[in-house]
């Protein structure tokens, strides 16, 4: 029960954070763009957007399944599961409709991949030096501690 709840917190977080955020997002490209409105559809519809992104980042990372695998496995995970929904409502919303279509989506694909291989680059130069060096001086510590 401890678990259901810690990841029900972690869901109630990161939906809260991707909506304001979005929401945000939103509010200013409209006024950015002389658009005085936002439709309460399209916010109905952009919680859709972050309740499944919340749901696939947490099970993703935060679950017994996926503790064991590694990031790059989870990361790998979540966009399997996160994307074609995205993409999805990107298409119901509205979002990519009009002049500009393939440019916006390879805009998209381009962005994706960009952090994906960005992330796949930190995970590899700089956390598993990080994770070898901390490991070293744990057992430095361990070695010390038994010592005494």
């Amino acid at each position: 029960m401890e678990n259901i709840k810690k990841l029900l917190i972690y869901f109630r977080n990161s939906v809260a954070f991707s909506y304001a955020w979005l929401v945000l997002c939103v509010v200013a490209v409209s006024l950015a763009t002389g658009n005085n409105g936002v439709q309460a559809l399209f916010l109905v519809k952009l919680l859709a957007l972050c309740v499944w992104g919340s749901m696939s980042f947490v099970f993703a990372f935060f679950t017994k399944i996926m503790k064991s695998k590694g990031f790059i496995f989870d990361l790998t995970v979540f966009y399997i599961l996160f994307i074609p929904a995205e993409v999805l409502m990107f298409y119901v919303m509205g979002i990519f409709e009009g002049v500009g279509t393939p440019a916006m989506w390879i805009a998209l694909g381009i962005i994706i991949a960009a952090f994906y291989i960005a992330s796949i680059l930190i995970d590899l130069l700089v956390m598993r030096r990080r994770s070898a060096e901390f490991t070293e001086k744990l057992m430095e510590y361990k070695t010390h501690k038994s010592a005494q």
